[in-house]
This record gives C-alpha cells, sequence and structure tokens, in this order.
C-alpha cells in the first residue's frame, strides 16, 4: 500500500508464559511474580536478558482499570527516580482470575519493593505472597503506536520486533495455541514468538502479535496467509 496508515490506541495482549513467584527484594508477605520467558516461541539473541526483571506482577487484592493504573505510574514517575513502565493485567492462575500491576523496564529486583511502596500510597493494596511457578495465561492492557505498511499488517512503532496480523475472529486460546503449534510445524522458518491481542479502532480488530527479529514483509504476508487459512478450515 502506498499510504501508510499511522494508528495510536489502546487494546490488550493474551499469552501464556511460565511464572514464578519472586521470594526476596519484595514487600513482606506480598504476591510478586516474574515470567522465565517473556516471548517462548522465539530464540535468538534479541531475547530480553535475565539479569535484570523482565515483567513483573504485582498481584493486587483488587480489580484494576487501566486509567487507575496509569495515572498512579505517572504520578509516580513524576515523584521518584524509578524507571518502569506499568499497565493493568489479568492472571489466570491457580483456576482463578486474578488482577495484577505489570511492571517492565525496572532496572533492578532491588527496587521492587520501593516501587510497591509508591503504588500503596497511592491506594493500591497488594495480595498475601503465595507460592506458584507454572504456566499461566496473561492478559495485558497496553497502548499501541502502529503502522499499518500492507492490508492487515501492522509494525509496532515502540518495538522493532513486534508486528501485529489482523485476523477475522477472536478464537479462544486452546484454539489459538493449536493453531500455532501446526502452523509452526509446517513453515521453512518457525522461529517466532505468537500471542493473541485485540486493538479498539473503530471497530474492535483482533490480531495475532508476532514477535521476531527480522520483519520481513513476506513472511508476515505468508504467516497471515497460514492463520487465515487456518481460521476458515475451523469456521467451515
Amino acid at each position: 500500500m502506498e499510504n501508510k496508515v499511522l494508528i495510536s490506541t489502546v487494546g490488550h495482549i493474551t499469552k501464556v508464559e511460565l511464572l514464578h513467584t519472586i521470594k526476596s527484594n519484595i514487600l513482606e508477605n506480598t504476591f510478586v511474580l516474574e515470567n522465565f520467558e517473556p516471548f517462548p516461541g522465539y530464540h535468538g539473541k534479541n531475547v530480553p536478558s535475565s539479569l535484570k526483571p523482565h515483567h513483573l506482577f504485582l498481584v493486587t487484592r483488587k480489580s484494576l482499570t487501566y486509567d487507575d493504573v496509569s495515572r498512579a505510574a505517572v504520578k509516580i514517575r513524576q515523584n521518584c527516580q524509578l524507571k518502569f513502565g506499568a499497565r493493568p493485567a489479568e492472571l489466570f492462575i491457580f483456576n482463578q482470575k486474578l488482577s495484577a500491576i505489570r511492571i517492565k523496564e525496572l532496572d533492578s529486583f532491588e527496587k521492587i519493593p520501593e516501587l510497591q511502596k509508591w503504588f500503596i500510597d497511592e491506594g493500591f493494596f497488594f495480595m498475601k505472597k503465595k507460592n506458584y511457578n507454572n504456566e499461566g495465561l496473561i492478559k495485558v492492557s497496553k497502548h499501541f503506536e502502529l503502522t499499518e505498511v500492507q492490508e492487515g499488517i501492522f509494525l509496532d512503532n515502540d518495538n522493532p520486533l513486534m508486528s501485529y496480523l489482523e485476523v477475522p475472529v477472536h478464537l479462544s486460546w486452546r484454539v489459538f495455541e493449536k493453531i500455532t503449534y501446526f502452523i509452526k510445524n509446517n513453515i521453512s522458518d518457525s522461529n517466532f514468538d505468537a500471542a493473541q491481542g485485540m486493538i479498539y479502532l473503530k471497530d474492535v480488530m483482533d490480531v495475532v502479535r508476532i514477535y521476531r527479529k527480522d520483519m520481513e514483509i513476506s513472511f508476515l504476508n505468508e504467516l497471515r496467509s497460514r492463520y487465515l487459512e487456518e481460521i476458515r478450515k475451523i469456521s467451515l
């Protein structure tokens, strides 16, 4: 397409990750999780280093809104020297849905207690510590800055390793996982991580989020065609 379309909006990403409880460098008797691999389907030099926290989840007692977390994060950053990003998240673990503040870009585990105290000062209450070391389904709200480079294909302006493929329907995680597994086993280059996404435009747009070093448009075209074909099969 000749005219690239720039999009600034919000939505969410849904994915399964391996989570574990952090047992030190947290406020006493609070529940904090970290993911082992933020992009489990991709293996390469661009995977974030484990020397710093990947994505942290400060599990809260009550459900959260995008506005609540975003306003609190802005205020905290204005009043302290911590660098971090914060968004609301839902975690599906222990056969229940839990709410959390997803933290990224924090440069040290030792700064977690300080950050927790700031959020407590803003009226957030954290759940008591639980031990968890298993996969969990995660739904994270986020802001998107995108460029539509071709019909149905969007590049992330904030992260060159991410792109989004528009698909016509929302799938259950189990069906999405099954389709992705099939595609990965029937494509020449399977080194990518895939997650589900939903983006608010004039209408809701369902997408597949792709994480990969080399975002050739030809590869993204092939990948989107594969997803569309598998979705068509289950819709017949």
